[in-house]
């Protein structure tokens, strides 16, 4: 009885949150198909090893039973996708996930899905209104996840890699806001919304790394950014102007600790994507004058009350990242160390800041010369 005991305690079988067993293990040895399976009973997952075990030692070929992708996708998630992507991409996946993968391939079983299969579903995904960035993210989130299906032993190959990824040229270029456009708009916010403002277009983060932001990653000469996107912190050069906006920024928020969000959302912690979204469409996109119960419409001036845009239509928070590189270009800064202090590559910036790069005279002016000077000018147009 001892060693029955013995020969059982050592079956790859655990006892999940959800109190179902799981059984995981391979076939033969490494590199062989892997079989995980759960069970209302752990007597289940008992038998159905010692049978497996059984075929093996006979010399006999043990197939492992085939899962839908949709059933394969609660392991892809809980294993791979929580722990190794970043929470921005996570949201991206999952939404791809739910609202084109899963409605077309989530019943096929994860053999059934050949080249042929997914050569299919970008056409179908067009055919259906998809955009190409949608598109080609759905099938970034397939190719993922049976790559991590080889992984675990349930397909041989990935059949996404047998396909070419689908074409993406993208819609629209950033909006390139000069240093005179930021601080017109800066003026007409509130003051926590011209800092957002301020940090976005004077230290050049992704929206999503400034809203992670905590007041101690704001050193006396630097930024602490967490690029989760790229895997690489950095950090970018403080300007003296953004730095001044920053110390007035703290003393209205009362001083707060070294780990307060710089940004807090109304109940002092970081904000969430709701936060930023509706800041967005009530802030970035708003209207200023007219009449404020009409449903404004035209691009830079209501056609019915005569309101305008506080920024140009069709632009998005986002763009004003390209500000930062504009301002150092013109400052005659080296496009490595732009990419360094952006995190991204200078092939980027080179393909998206082209036109910044080629209309540049060649006076270098330094960065926080040129906020100032649009500062400068934005205060005598005002009055003050």
């Amino acid at each position: 009885m001892a060693s029955k005991h013995r020969s059982r305690s050592r079956m790859p079988i655990k006892q999940l949150p959800s109190g179902r067993w799981q059984l995981d293990f391979r076939v033969g040895g490494r590199g062989s198909p892997r079989i995980v399976k759960s069970f209302d009973r752990k007597k289940d997952a008992e038998a159905f090893y010692i049978a497996a075990r059984r075929e093996k030692q006979l010399g006999r070929f043990y197939e492992p039973e085939d899962v839908t992708l949709a059933e394969f996708f609660e392991t892809y998630w809980r294993f791979h996708a929580l722990p190794n992507l970043a929470d921005d991409t996570r949201v991206a996946y999952k939404s791809a996930w739910a609202n084109h993968l899963l409605p077309r391939l989530g019943d096929h079983g994860l053999r059934q899905i050949t080249p042929g299969v997914v050569s299919e579903l970008p056409s179908q995904l067009q055919h259906a209104g998809a955009g190409a960035a949608v598109t080609k993210k759905a099938f970034a989130v397939l190719q993922s996840v049976l790559a991590y299906a080889v992984v675990r032993g349930r397909i041989e190959y990935n059949a996404a890699k047998a396909v070419r990824s689908p074409r993406y040229d993208r819609e629209r270029e950033p909006h390139v806001f000069l240093p005179a456009e930021v601080e017109a708009i800066r003026a007409a916010l509130d003051p926590p919304s011209a800092t957002v403002v301020s940090l976005l277009a004077y230290s050049g983060p992704r929206p999503e790394e400034m809203l992670r932001l905590r007041m101690r990653d704001i050193g006396g000469e630097a930024i602490f950014y967490d690029g989760r996107k790229t895997r690489r912190n950095r950090w970018t050069p403080l300007l003296g102007m953004l730095a001044r906006d920053l110390r007035e920024h703290g003393l209205a928020l009362g001083r707060p600790g070294p780990n307060r969000p710089v940004i807090p959302a109304h109940d002092g912690g970081h904000w969430q994507p709701d936060d930023w979204r509706n800041w967005r469409r009530r802030v970035w996109r708003s209207w200023l004058g007219g009449d404020p119960k009409c449903k404004h419409a035209g691009e830079a001036r209501c056609e019915s009350c005569g309101a305008r845009r506080l920024t140009p239509a069709g632009t998005r928070p986002r763009d004003l990242r390209a500000s930062y590189v504009t301002v150092q270009v013109y400052a005659g800064v080296p496009l490595t160390t732009i990419a360094r202090w952006c995190g991204t590559s200078v092939a980027m910036l080179d393909k998206h800041y082209a036109g910044v790069i080629a209309n540049w005279d060649g006076e270098q002016v330094p960065a926080d010369g040129q906020i100032q000077r649009a500062r400068g000018a934005q205060r005598e147009r005002r009055g003050h």
